[in-house]
């Protein structure tokens, strides 16, 4: 048994806090709530499915590009200005994509590729920025395990609130107010970072430009994959023509999720939750596979969301529990760079190997849940059993 795994009390009652889970929401939004667009944007150009993919899939490169150097930049400069400069940057890489979508230069595959790159490039650092230092700065040391659950639910949200906010607003008004949109969120965002008061802490001159610190736990490298193979199969999903109900109802997923925490799991053994993630995540895929009713989707959906919601929030506190004295920062940015690049390598698979062949894409997802499934059950779970420090 382990207590106290699963902070689900509402007790962080911070402005600074919710200001920061809030810009983690809108900014997660506005980068999945264009995904969906871009993908039929991309093969209404003409590109062939393997440039879709590289497209798409490319984001995941640019959220490594920054990381090495995060450390340096919080450690050298006011932390909340190298958010709020992130934040600015993936402004910009929108307005960009706005101002071309209308010209020729919108069909051209390095130029689609380049925006794609740099919109992943700012994502990370500004989540990595977040999560490994704002979130943890304003809380009391004791509400920090508390906080990262909670700002990582935020984000966990905008995967099924991004594409529901993007379909209803493509389908009503067309692609440019969905831009338009997506850089709206951000500049919401924006705001609430604005009014964040991050405490002072003087400039190091002695910190390294490229180190491992608030980027990559290589301790939780056994854990990194298994989450890599999980949302891989999420971005596999995403390929998919799904509609607006289905990510509705998995929103109802992600509430059975923390439901489940609350009242299922809370005193359970360690490795039941992601066990039924893992589970909850295969039928899902199966029924997608072998039914094709509405009720069967729906179906499909909330176990969608339970399974993600479950594997999630367990695998965060596993990389917190990973890491060594001041590495929580780390472990954070590790498992949303897990999370973000398994989702990235799905929309790569998903499009460039299986385009408009959904039964082979459900085929290749049942495979690797249940390859992470036997992972998780004989290697990974006792490993972690080994090597947690918490």
């Amino acid at each position: 048994m382990d207590t106290q795994n699963t902070p689900i009390h509402l007790t962080l009652w911070h402005r600074e806090f919710w200001f920061l889970a809030l810009a983690n929401m809108l900014v997660s939004m506005s980068v999945y709530m264009t995904i969906p667009d871009m993908i039929a944007s991309l093969r209404a150009f003409g590109f062939p499915p393997l440039q879709v993919g590289a497209v798409m899939g490319v984001y995941g490169i640019g959220l490594f590009v920054f990381g090495p150097f995060v450390n340096y930049y919080v450690e050298r400069y006011r932390r909340k200005m190298v958010c709020i400069m992130a934040l600015l940057i993936l402004l910009a890489d929108m307005g960009v994509l706005f101002y071309l979508r209308e010209t020729p230069y919108a069909a051209v595959f390095e130029v689609q590729a380049t925006l794609r790159f740099v919109l992943g490039a700012a994502y990370g650092l500004f989540e990595m920025v977040l999560l490994s230092t704002l979130v943890i700065d304003t809380v009391k040391s004791f509400m920090r395990t508390e906080a990262n659950h909670h700002v990582t639910w935020f984000g966990r949200f905008a995967l099924s609130l991004g594409p529901v906010a993007g379909i209803c607003i493509c389908g009503y008004w067309g692609t440019q107010t969905l831009i338009l949109t997506s850089v709206g969120f951000s500049v919401v965002a924006f705001c609430l970072l604005a009014m964040v008061s991050v405490p002072f802490k003087t400039p190091d001159d002695a910190a390294r430009r490229f180190a491992l610190d608030r980027f990559f736990l290589p301790e939780g490298c056994l854990l990194f994959f298994n989450l890599f193979a999980v949302t891989t199969v999420v971005g596999l999903l995403l390929t998919l023509p799904l509609s607006l109900t289905f990510f509705a109802v998995m929103m109802f997923g992600f509430l059975l999720a923390l439901l489940s925490e609350r009242f299922v799991f809370a005193n359970a053994e360690l490795e039941s939750e992601p066990i039924c993630g893992l589970g909850a995540l295969f039928a899902s895929l199966l029924i997608l596979l072998t039914r094709h009713q509405p009720v069967a989707d729906m179906m499909a959906a909330a176990l969608l969301g339970l399974g993600v919601g479950l594997i999630g929030s367990r695998f965060l506190l596993f990389f917190i529990k990973l890491s060594h004295h001041c590495q929580r920062g780390t472990s954070q940015s590790t498992f949303f760079l897990g999370w973000e690049s398994g989702i990235s390598c799905g929309l790569f698979i998903g499009l460039s190997c299986f385009s408009l062949q959904p039964h082979a894409l459900l085929l290749c997802g049942l495979s690797i849940i249940a390859a992470a499934f036997v992972g998780y059950h004989f290697f990974v779970h006792a490993w972690y059993m080994r090597h947690r420090n918490r």
